[in-house]
């Protein structure tokens, strides 16, 4: 069945009503608020707390609008209509929190949203959920006191559980706030008797604070989903509320406060608001290393409480800058790592304070990656979905912060609490993001050191002759820095050393010959040093399995890189090396992961020997090499997953690692082929077709009779394509696709679809000037999967989909989307049937004539 959807722009038939009946009840609803405010601030008052400037605004407002309203017979029916407007926009910005010591909107967002889920007979279980010392308690007492003091419940039942807590003991501290007596040891029976008396109550709120692990409230003896009992928990365990079948929507995430409230609090709390201006700006400092966590400001502005003089805050600085935190805090914070039951989560926990406190997801993973590769035999894809198994974890434990754009970040004063944790090892000096100029004096350095890190920094260079015997050093990290030279002699006394990450340092032109003496070595991290250009012999680093000079500006690869037979991972992209003719690369059998996408003269020989190859990106030149890849390599079962490859292509817009994409993405990009026709992947899902001044037909790239699973097409500044298949009785490709178009018209039948298109999901086409038409109705039967169709910039397109006298159906289309079409005048004549009422997306089409009639399928 179909619905029909009118595409245009719609005017609003009714406006929103104004008398003086609405105004009245309005009235009379905002009195009642107001009242409501008044007894809070009386309370306040009693308890000598100050509320919050907006209350005072709020209600000198709302005086006004009833003035207003007493001149009722004064006013015209316009006047009325705006006045009610205003009044129902004043009751909506109510203040919802009166006191001035619960600090944030958040705070008060948060505060609506709990009233909303406790006010919906849908929801039975509300999380609220954070890291240690975020206020998650803190709210759920503001709430206990709210719902108390409006009865709108009739009771509210508050247990802390903690995380050593036992169903006996839990069970008996429900009981003793309901003034139950429970008998006996068995907990079934006790688990009966509290269910029994819990029934008795009704609409009642139980409050589980400070909750580590999932409870079985059904052996607790709490009725789920019965007589109106909410249950609100907190925990730092997001997968808790989940195991205890509390909806996404259900859960309230608390953050920590931005710059400017975190301030607001710590004044609030400190008690004087006036500091002489040196102090106040290192004052500020001090509570911006709090990161927003308003245990610490509390903390801060408790213990430096009357404290004006600037040493003291210098020194309040310094001791977070050489992560001293006060006791309260650390102990806060630290029981979350000692929760973590996995021997494998505290290590990549405490590994991820040796970085910069802010990392992309995928490198994130890299690294986890990275451990397993050195240490286990197993496939890529178990290591990337372990890792990302071990983010989320961290992330559900409130130890890992989760941002924009696929970061992850980690709090500043949890990384203090891991880097104390590896500083107390006495193995481990890690000076992370501390505004060095210069590594510490070699004296510092223990000469049992494992672990090295002084990742973020702006350490210039390393000075000439600093030598000393390290035995024990096996990780050292200085990447994100400035160094520009390392001496011959740094490296002689590591001869331990199996990870060395030097990283991001982009003036570092050349490494020292003593680096082809780290016999040990299994990782060796140079990427984005943007200025390297030169790598001492590798060929005696046979242990290396992982090597990555990304991003560099080196020429030719490293000498001695055929000896590397144990390497796993290999990244050469974003360079301007040019490989021998002679194969450096065949030897390295154990490959992985392999990235020479910028890499030129690949060959298939190359790669022939590697059959553990699941990730590959590369660049072939010339059409023999890029079939005999294919044909010998990914049309066989040995194949790479993973694998991004650009044919007669420099258009390099991929400068992400291949993990930035789900496993199993497999892209070709095709450039300006000459030499016709490639053969396509069987396996291949994205297909791109960028910059290519030959063809005139996209057949011609699809000339195969292998019908690979396509999912996406782009096709972008192709010059000379007058339409996307010729059409031609010669060509197998359009005979294919007119014969399903005749078997669809005779006998109807939807399953005999083009194979080639089976599964296209995605299509794209830019900067394309002499098409005019796009889609015939021979190709539209066999795009039933497609989402999207995105049209941009070509200069001559008059239509989108060619005359039919049937209608146009894409049962999974959701965006059609068109731009800068200057003569584009049809979208289609007959009606579109596809999946969203507002799929056409059109913008920048002049000559457009008339829309489609959209039905919903």
């Amino acid at each position: 069945m179909t619905k029909a959807i009118h595409i245009g722009i719609v005017g609003s038939e009714h406006g929103v009503s104004g008398s003086s009946n609405d105004i009245g009840g309005l009235i009379r609803h905002l009195n009642q608020l107001e009242e409501d405010i008044k007894d809070q601030l009386r309370l306040l008052g009693l308890r000598i707390k100050e509320p919050k400037d907006k209350v005072f605004d709020w209600l000198n407002k709302l005086e006004g609008l009833k003035r207003r309203a007493g001149d009722m017979n004064q006013l015209e029916s316009s006047q009325i209509q705006t006045l009610t407007e205003e009044l129902e926009k004043h009751k909506a910005n109510m203040p919802l929190v009166v006191s001035n010591e619960f600090v944030g909107k958040k705070f008060e967002d948060n505060v609506k949203k709990i009233w909303k889920l406790l006010e919906d007979d849908t929801v039975f279980i509300i999380g609220i959920h954070g890291m240690g010392g975020v206020g998650k308690t803190f709210l759920a007492t503001y709430m206990e006191s709210e719902i108390k003091r409006k009865k709108g419940f009739n009771h509210v039942l508050w247990v802390t559980v903690s995380h050593d807590f036992t169903i006996f003991r839990l069970q008996q501290q429900i009981a003793e706030r309901m003034g139950v007596n429970l008998y006996g040891d068995d907990e079934r029976t006790r688990a009966t008797i509290l269910a029994s008396e819990l029934e008795k109550i009704e609409n009642s709120v139980l409050i589980l604070d400070d909750v580590w692990r999932y409870i079985d409230l059904e052996n607790v003896g709490i009725p789920f989903k019965m007589n109106g009992i909410k249950l609100i928990i907190t925990s730092r365990l997001k997968h808790v509320c989940q195991q205890m079948d509390c909806q996404p929507y259900d859960i309230i995430t608390m953050n920590c406060l931005p710059d400017s409230e975190g301030w607001e609090l710590f004044l609030l709390k400190f008690g004087h608001h006036e500091f002489p201006p040196q102090v106040e700006e290192i004052a500020k400092s001090v509570i911006k290393k709090c990161d927003g966590l308003p245990l610490a400001i509390n903390v801060i502005a408790r213990t430096m409480k009357g404290e004006h003089d600037i040493h003291w805050w210098k020194h309040a600085f310094d001791k977070l800058i050489n992560l001293e935190m006060e006791e309260e805090i650390l102990t806060v914070l630290i029981r979350s790592y000692d929760y973590l039951t996995e021997n494998v989560l505290q290590k990549r926990f405490l590994h991820s304070a040796l970085l910069p406190k802010i990392q992309s997801k995928s490198d994130w993973v890299i690294k986890v990656v990275e451990s397993g590769m050195l240490n286990e035999k197993r496939s890529l894809e178990e290591l990337t979905d372990q890792g990302f198994v071990i983010i989320d974890k961290l992330i559900q434990h409130s130890l890992l912060l989760e941002g924009k754009f696929g970061v992850i970040k980690m709090h500043d004063l949890v990384r203090n609490m891991a880097r104390h944790i590896l500083n107390a090892s006495h193995s481990c000096m890690v000076k992370c993001e501390q505004q060095l100029i210069k590594i510490p004096e070699m004296r510092e350095w223990a000469t049992d050191l494992k672990i090295v890190s002084f990742a973020g920094n702006y350490i210039k260079e390393i000075p000439n002759g600093t030598s000393v015997e390290y035995p024990r050093l096996s990780t050292l990290i200085l990447s994100s820095n400035s160094i520009s030279q390392i001496p011959e002699s740094f490296f002689s006394g590591m001869n331990a050393m199996t990870v060395l990450d030097l990283s991001n340092n982009r003036t570092l032109t050349w490494l020292p010959n003593s680096l082809s003496n780290l016999k040990s070595l299994l990782s060796l991290s140079l990427q984005k040093c943007s200025y390297l250009k030169h790598i001492p012999p590798l060929g005696k680093l046979q242990a290396l399995s992982k090597l990555d000079i990304s991003g560099c500006c080196l020429d030719q690869v490293p000498l001695g890189l055929e000896n590397l037979i144990n390497l796993k991972w290999l990244d050469l992209s974003r360079n301007k090396i040019t490989l021998p003719d002679q194969s450096v690369l065949s030897c390295l059998t154990n490959m992985q992961y392999l990235d020479v996408r910028h890499c030129s003269n690949l060959k298939a020989i190359d790669l022939e020997g590697m059959s553990m190859l699941e990730c590959f990106s590369g660049r072939f030149r010339g059409r023999d090499n890029y079939n005999n890849y294919v044909r010998q390599t990914l049309n066989k079962d040995y194949g790479p997953k993973t694998y991004f490859i650009h044919f007669e292509n420099d258009d390099f817009e991929d400068y992400h690692y291949m993990m930035d994409e789900e496993f199993n993405s497999r892209r070709l990009c095709i450039g300006n082929c000459t030499e016709m026709p490639c053969l396509l992947p069987r396996d291949l899902v994205d297909l791109r077709v960028r910059h290519n001044q030959e063809w005139h037909y996209l057949c011609v790239a699809l000339s195969s009779t292998i019908h690979p699973p396509l999912k996406t097409i782009q096709i972008n500044f192709c010059e000379k394509l007058k339409m996307l298949f010729c059409l031609a009785e010669a060509c197998f490709i359009c005979t294919f696709i007119k014969s399903q178009h005749i078997a669809y018209f005779r006998i109807l039948n939807y399953e005999r679809r083009m194979e080639v298109f089976r599964h296209l999901t995605h299509f794209e086409i830019s900067h394309c000037n002499e098409i005019e038409m796009l889609l015939t109705p021979y190709l539209v039967i066999s795009l039933q999967q497609l989402q999207s169709i995105e049209v941009e910039c070509c200069s001559s397109m008059k239509k989108i989909f060619v005359d039919s006298p049937f209608s146009v159906k894409l049962p999974k289309l959701t965006k059609l989307k068109l731009r800068d079409l200057p003569k584009l005048h049809s979208v289609c004549k007959q009606d579109l049937l596809c999946a969203s009422p507002e799929a056409l997306d059109i913008e920048g089409c002049p000559n457009l004539i008339g829309l489609p009639t959209v039905f919903l399928v």
